[in-house]
Order: structure tokens, then C-alpha cells, then sequence
């Protein structure tokens, strides 16, 4: 809902965070899929601030982006992973003890 409102309605995250400030004792913090302990958990405050950054900086357009092309390369056949700057920087699954039986 706060990215929809951040990226169609056009509002700011700190608009976003007052209406949604209630729930923010109950809302678990994302982190990573990885084992072990989390040392940098991320809230959805964080998660709508990075995403208005992106937006400013042309990282993401919701008119260009590419769902096809997301779903195609976050398959872990297709290398499992995303770009967090647009050709520049990206983001590969984390490495895990066994091979899966998938790929």
C-alpha cells in the first residue's frame, strides 16, 4: 500500500509513515533470506525511502519498468537475480550449502 501511494498517489514517505504510524510496533523489519542472525534489518520506512530515492534518481519508473523481465532473471535458472542501480550495480542470491535439485 506505501509504495503504491509513494509511486501512483504521488505522496511523500514521511506523509506515508504518519498514516501508517500505528502499525509500526507490530510490522517486522525485512531482512535478508540468508541463515544467522540479521545485523541490518530494514523496516518498510526504509524499504519507501530507498524506493523515493530511486524514483529521483531515475532508478525506477513505474511506466518502464519491465515485469517480464524481472520475472525472467529472478528465476534461479536464469541466475536469480536484480539490479539495484540500472546496469550498474546488481544483486545475486546468496550462496547456499548444497546445490538444489532446481538447478
Amino acid at each position: 500500500m506505501g509504495a503504491f501511494m509513494l509511486i501512483v498517489l504521488k505522496m511523500k514517505t514521511e506523509k506515508i509513515a504518519n498514516i501508517f504510524k500505528s502499525y509500526s510496533s507490530i510490522v517486522v523489519p525485512y531482512r535478508d533470506a540468508s541463515y544467522g542472525e540479521c545485523y541490518y534489518p530494514c523496516t518498510v520506512d526504509q524499504c519507501l525511502q530507498g524506493l523515493e530515492f530511486a524514483m529521483k534518481l531515475g532508478w525506477y519508473s513505474f511506466k518502464d519498468f519491465d515485469d517480464r523481465e524481472y520475472e525472467y532473471y529472478e528465476k534461479l535458472e536464469n541466475g536469480d537475480l536484480n539490479w539495484i542501480i540500472p546496469k550498474k550495480f546488481m544483486a545475486l542470491m546468496g550462496p547456499v550449502d548444497e546445490p538444489s535439485e532446481d538447478f
